[in-house]
């Protein structure tokens, strides 16, 4: 996971990371703050529901998404 591409893109929009954990649960899919630290951290991976909301919200297109959450499992 490339957790400072992430980052990046989040700043980049403005979006607070509490603002983006409210939309993701406004989009039916449950994450609290401690959850989406854990993605970042590596400590859990992102479920797919969480990523596709991710991606959602950010308007990240599924080149993105690949290079974002699953570059270490294609190289």
């Amino acid at each position: 996971m490339k957790k400072d591409k992430l980052l990046g893109i989040i700043k980049s929009q403005g979006i607070q990371i509490g603002t983006l954990i409210n939309e993701i649960n406004e989009n039916g899919v449950k994450m609290s703050k401690s959850t989406f630290y854990k993605g970042l951290r590596d400590e859990r991976p992102f479920k797919a529901d969480e990523i596709k909301a991710i991606a959602k919200i950010l308007k990240i297109n599924g080149e993105m998404i690949n290079e974002i959450f699953f570059a270490e499992l294609v190289s």
